[in-house]
């Protein structure tokens, strides 16, 4: 069995520091060893014998087994290599297996840096198992003479776990160190079931030793097809193995890429980056290493569950996921369900791997004031408090609706705030100290963009301009006069006409409110305000909003209505110099094809005005306000009339859609 393959995999400039000063130390050491064998080789003895074992070790090396999930290999050299050892002294085998090590990572095209390693560390671990069999046995080397079986039997196991402990825990370290994980639980996943072709090269070279003894040295012929018929049966079996390995391994992408899809197309419907659910899955499972979670059904059920964690926001209405601002304690109540909804829904799926319960707990908090159990402490599954720490850091630092993206130390700043209140204070700890190495590469891929985006466009159409067939009972005689009106208006009429009849029109269906009619302006990229009514109209006047900044630009952008804002965040200190301080906002686009036309901001001193009814009310007649201004509009351009706030027929421009951000 030769050393795994994969360590010194990166170049030490590219390495982490302690990879590369690792490496360096070993590659010192054992050096020392083989130059240390090199000059002991006159002094062997039998030396045609023990290049022949050389040569067979070479020859051997060469036929290896490739072991399916890690970069690693067996060979029969490592029967020849131990018989060596036995016969001839450590230097001789020492000697082989270096070059036999080079010859395979030459062969493999590996680095400078991984080829050294890979010849020194095997050797190393051979010349010291070597040294302490002798060292154990009280013999010399056995080609000069004759030991009892039963005294070779603990100095060769001890011969075999020296070696195989120091060759698959020096490479176990390297690849912890490189892939920043526990080299402990690399060694027990990867190299402990490897013991098994140690003790059977070991076995066979005891074999070897007593044939040679009762026979000649000449006599190893006769065990050679004996090892070669044992390499070809575990070359069959490996190579099964391999190809089952293969074939669970394209099903699990193929699984995985599935629920990825299904679960950005589920994000979708929820306006943040559409990569958030990748990076959250990115940052889990590299936390989940760092804090040493080995069990492979737990790491599984994470990555899953960091796809489909809000699966339950197919059930949140839409107007509540995309509210720039704080929700109400009824939309609150709502947004809560997600979770019971989304664990609800995915219990339906017969995962092999505990999905469920993470879902249903990544909202709960380390002191149990969170929803929807109130589970606390270690009850809380370890990867949902793994799930939770890194949810909330992308949100802190990603864009959202109603608030830009933070930076890492004030997102960092907040974590340690809620730390041992709503998180696992170890899993805050291990994420602040190791969030820079487990921060995710670039995730976004064009054609994932491009049918999310496709998605997006889908869900932010503009209502239909078609006459409208019925309405709500609640719609007055006004309502439907307008909307005829809206449908017959000619070139004629002029933007004040439709402002004054609209705003008229508005306060039948929202009394007391206040209202802004924002209108874009090509030049400045913003919506100014053309006009206002209700008893707040001289505090709205005069105001302007970037698109895309605040609810207005936001709704703006987006295409979509928000119902009972903040007043504040659209307003600043304006919604406070009203007579009466604004608290909250509706705001409607108006939208005719696909170009926006304006937008409606309603305003209120009243706790929720804005009921579902009347937002409906408004979506309703939206649409026909949009065209009544696209009307006046192209009209007062056609008049050469110029209009205050209102650039020409480009004013009403084309808006490229605005993705989740």
């Amino acid at each position: 069995m030769t050393a795994p393959r994969q360590a010194g995999a990166s170049p030490p400039a590219r390495s982490p520091a302690a990879l590369r000063l690792y490496v360096q130390v070993i590659g010192a050491v054992g050096a020392l060893a083989v130059v240390q064998s090199i000059a002991a080789l006159p002094r062997a003895p039998h030396p045609l014998e023990w290049a022949a074992f050389a040569f067979l070790a070479l020859a051997t090396g060469s036929f290896t087994i490739r072991v399916a999930s890690i970069e690693a290999t067996m060979s029969a050299s490592d029967t020849f290599v131990i018989t060596s050892a036995l016969l001839f002294g450590p230097a001789p085998a020492t000697v082989a297996l270096a070059v036999d090590s080079i010859v395979m990572s030459w062969r493999r095209g590996h680095g400078w840096t991984r080829l050294a390693f890979n010849a020194v560390a095997p050797a190393l671990s051979l010349w010291m198992a070597a040294r302490v069999f002798f060292l154990i046995a009280h013999v010399p080397p056995l080609s000069e003479g004759h030991a009892s079986a039963g005294a070779l039997i603990v100095p060769l196991f001890c011969l075999t776990s020296i070696y195989f402990g120091l060759n698959s825990g020096l490479t176990a370290i390297a690849v912890g160190l490189e892939a920043k994980q526990s080299p402990a639980a690399i060694w027990r996943r990867h190299f402990l079931w490897l013991s098994l072709g140690y003790l059977a090269a070991a076995s066979v070279a005891f074999c070897v030793i007593l044939l040679i003894q009762q026979m000649s040295l000449g006599a190893v012929a006769v065990i050679l097809p004996v090892v070669a018929v044992f390499h070809l049966t575990l070359r069959a079996s490996f190579g099964r193995l391999e190809d089952a390995h293969q074939h669970v391994v394209q099903v699990n992408r193929l699984y995985l890429s599935t629920v990825e899809t299904l679960a950005m197309a589920i994000d979708a419907k929820d306006d943040v980056t559409h990569s958030h659910v990748r990076r959250v899955q990115a940052y889990a499972m590299g936390l989940a290493r760092r804090l040493e979670m080995t069990d492979e059904a737990e790491l599984k059920a994470l990555e899953a569950a960091a796809l489909l964690h809000d699966t339950g926001k197919l059930a949140v209405p839409e107007h509540i996921l995309n509210k720039p601002g704080g929700l109400t304690a009824a939309e609150f109540d709502k947004m809560k369900l997600h979770v019971d909804i989304g664990a609800d829904i995915l219990s339906l799926v017969e995962f092999p791997f505990p999905v469920v319960p993470i879902v249903r707990c990544h909202h709960e908090n380390w002191d149990g004031s969170g929803y929807p159990r109130g589970v606390a402490g270690q009850d809380i599954p370890l990867g949902a408090r793994i799930l939770s720490v890194v949810d909330c850091f992308d949100a802190l630092t990603s864009d959202r609706p109603y608030r830009r993206r933070m930076t890492n130390d004030a997102a960092l700043d907040i974590l340690r705030e809620r730390r041992g209140r709503m998180y696992d204070p170890r899993v805050v700890d291990a994420f602040i100290e190791t969030h820079l190495d487990i921060a995710p590469a670039e995730l976004d891929v064009p054609k994932q963009r491009e049918v999310l985006e496709r998605i997006t466009r889908s869900r932010h159409a503009a209502p239909s301009s078609e006459p409208v067939q019925s309405s709500p009972a609640a719609a007055s005689d006004g309502v439907l006069a307008f909307v005829s009106l809206a449908r017959l208006v000619s070139g004629d009429i002029t933007l004040g006409d439709v402002i004054a009849l609209s705003s008229n029109l508005i306060l039948d269906i929202v009394p007391n409110a206040s209202g802004a009619w924002y209108v874009p302006d090509a030049a400045s990229d913003r919506l100014v305000v053309a006009d206002a009514f209700g008893p707040e109209a001289d505090t709205l006047r005069g105001s302007s909003v970037g698109m895309g900044e605040r609810v207005t630009g936001w709704v703006a952008a987006s295409r979509q209505m928000v119902v009972n804002s903040a007043a504040a965040l659209d307003l600043g200190e304006r919604a406070m110099l009203a007579h009466s301080p604004l608290s909250n906002c509706m705001s409607v686009p108006l939208i005719m094809g696909d170009s926006l036309a304006g937008v409606l901001t309603l305003y209120s001193s009243d706790q929720e005005p804005f009921d579902e009814q009347r937002g409906r009310l408004l979506q309703m007649i939206a649409p026909h306000i949009a065209v009544a201004i696209h009307t006046a509009v192209q009209a007062s351009a056609a008049k050469e009339t110029p209009l205050a706030g209102v650039k020409s027929p480009a004013a009403v421009r084309e808006l490229r859609l605005v993705a989740a951000r």
